[in-house]
């Protein structure tokens, strides 16, 4: 099967149907696809942003915000982790169960990175005269 067209996706959608690759080889070659598209679209909107922070605290709402999207991710995981147990797939559950962890660790290495962000206090000096 080819890889659908947007008009061919949102048809299937409309009539309650997902698009699903058949093989492996096809499957991969849309994952590559799609990280190549995000690079291409969005990494000079990034590396453009990056470059104009200026102190340390400025990254502190970017990575509240990445945090919080990170979240969401780890959550709707879990909730296809749920979802496929029922099912009863004990593969695709743990390949989940491991995405979802890995997204739970990445939401808490933000919230490291965020409180990074804040100055440190100012420690009196032992000896001050």
């Amino acid at each position: 099967m080819k890889v659908p067209t947007k008009l061919t996706a949102l048809a299937a959608l409309l009539m309650g149907k997902t698009w699903a690759h058949e093989s492996a080889e096809e499957l991969a070659a849309a994952l590559d696809t799609q990280v190549e598209q995000l690079r291409e679209e969005h990494m000079p909107e990034h590396l453009a942003d990056a470059a104009s922070l200026s102190s340390v605290s400025a990254y502190q709402p970017g990575l509240i915000d990445l945090r919080g999207d990170m979240y969401d991710a780890a959550v709707y995981l879990d909730a296809l982790t749920t979802s496929a147990a029922a099912l009863g797939d004990a593969d695709l559950v743990q390949a989940l169960r491991e995405a979802g962890e890995t997204a739970h660790e990445l939401v808490a290495r933000l919230a490291v990175a965020a409180h990074a962000t804040v100055p440190a206090p100012a420690v009196p000096g032992a000896n001050a005269a």
